[in-house]
């Protein structure tokens, strides 16, 4: 007969078996109710991830303007989008060891912290220099909730109710880029480019003071930083052929689109002559044609395959891009040249984004906290450099975007085709649902 443990050994163990699967509705594990303010609320982990997204699209109607405002080239404006996409860049790889070591709510509250200090620099801003040192100190602290909340619902739920946390924070990260530009359109074109930054100044007010008041400390199992054991594992899947094809393929898909949305405010403004309203309007567009692909991706899934999943949607992409320059050749520059050929292409990037990234994280499962990280950093950094790219382009035409956003999808496809061919050294999964990732 098997001897009893005693009542606290058996919880003890109860909770370090790795094993175990809490029945539905059993979400929360007991370190979440030993804390006063109770469980983290989903809608305040949803409100974090925003917030970055927010402050990255709600300033791209505005671009135009700064032209103008600090008697500066649009090349050196470019840099309030580019050096904020190497803040994220940069915040991915230090967020999540800071909070394994030091807990996700002191961490999370000085990243906030970050974001605000940048957002009243750059509502003060009183040379193009001071607002794109303000986006990079918005862009650092706004990665602390795009990591940590992921981070926290990993800790808190079991695994069905993560599912479900995930979806909603998911959906809030798809519909913050959707909606941002118009309202920064409109504030631009109303009041002035800096009612975006008090804006967002507000919303980070209201979620600092949130996350302070209301939000516990999930990290119980403090541990210290191994630099020397991640550099290990990073390395480990630097070697693997497939791993970096899945992630360049990822990389020069979010750099296709990040290049996008920094060219088409400035060609619409200098080229055409549109308010920021056009583009707040316009991007609609693409970003339904973005969902529609995501939406495409999580119901054939299990039917054709997440790699074939990849190759369709990066060669859909790529017809999106071929049919941008036949149409500008054969019409010039115009509303629709830009956005119909790009709103097909979007639908390849939501039908080959979240299996590109779920294919990569496949390749050493032990390791998918760090390949995330590698692959997050990877996009924000191929996406920085895409914009800085365009931004030396000239924008009363638009051969050089048109060049530029055609040269990463077709290398999206190529490394695409590259990874699908390479042993993973195991067999990649079939996705049956996939929560959308950003454009």
């Amino acid at each position: 007969m098997k001897p009893r443990l005693p009542m606290s050994l058996r919880g003890a163990q109860r909770r370090s078996n790795p094993h175990r699967i809490d029945p539905p509705g059993r979400g929360l594990l007991r370190s979440a109710r030993n804390d006063s303010r109770g469980a983290p609320s989903l809608v305040l982990l949803s409100a974090v991830t925003a917030l970055g997204f927010c402050a990255l699209h709600m300033v791209v109607p505005a671009l135009p303007l700064l032209v103008p405002a600090f008697d500066d080239s649009p090349a050196r404006v470019q840099l309030v989008l580019t050096l904020y996409l190497a803040g994220i860049a940069a915040g991915q790889l230090v967020y999540g060891p800071l909070s394994d070591r030091f807990g996700r709510r002191p961490v999370l509250i000085a990243g906030l912290a970050l974001f605000l200090a940048g957002t009243i620099l750059c509502a003060a801003a009183w040379s193009l220099t001071a607002l794109i040192v303000g986006r990079l100190l918005q862009a650092l602290g706004a990665c602390a909730g795009i990591v940590l909340a992921r981070a926290i619902i990993r800790d808190v739920y079991d695994r069905e109710a993560a599912a479900r946390g995930l979806a909603l924070v998911m959906m809030a990260m798809s519909l913050a880029p959707a909606v941002s530009p118009a309202f920064g359109a409109y504030l631009a074109e109303w009041l002035d480019w800096r009612a975006i930054f008090i804006l967002l100044g507000g919303l980070g007010g209201i979620v600092f003071a949130a996350t302070v008041v209301r939000l516990p400390e999930t990290n119980f199992q403090r541990v210290s930083l191994d630099l020397t054991g991640m550099g290990r594992t990073s390395i480990l899947l630097l070697r693997s052929p497939a791993f970096i094809g899945f992630a360049l393929c990822s990389a020069c898909t979010s750099a296709s689109w990040f290049t996008f949305i920094a060219a088409a405010p400035q060609l619409l403004a200098q080229g055409l002559g549109e308010p920021p309203s056009t583009y707040g309007l316009m991007i609609l567009l693409p970003m339904a044609a973005y969902m529609l692909g995501n939406a495409a991706a999580a119901r054939f899934a299990l039917r054709f395959g997440s790699l074939r999943l990849v190759i369709c949607g990066r060669a859909l992409a790529f017809a999106g891009a071929i049919a941008m320059a036949v149409w500008w050749l054969a019409a010039g520059l115009d509303i629709w040249v830009l956005f119909v050929p790009i709103a097909l292409s979007s639908i390849g990037d939501g039908l080959s984004q979240p299996s590109a990234m779920a294919a990569g994280l496949s390749i050493q499962p032990r390791f998918a906290g760090t390949a995330s990280g590698l692959m997050g950093f990877t996009q924000m950094i191929v996406a920085a450099l895409g914009t800085f790219l365009v931004g030396l382009m000239p924008y009363d035409s638009a051969f050089g975007t048109i060049v530029v956003i055609g040269g990463f999808i077709a290398l999206g496809l190529a490394f695409g085709i590259f990874a699908v061919r390479r042993p993973a050294g195991g067999t990649l999964p079939v996705l049956a649902g996939i929560a959308p990732s950003q454009p």
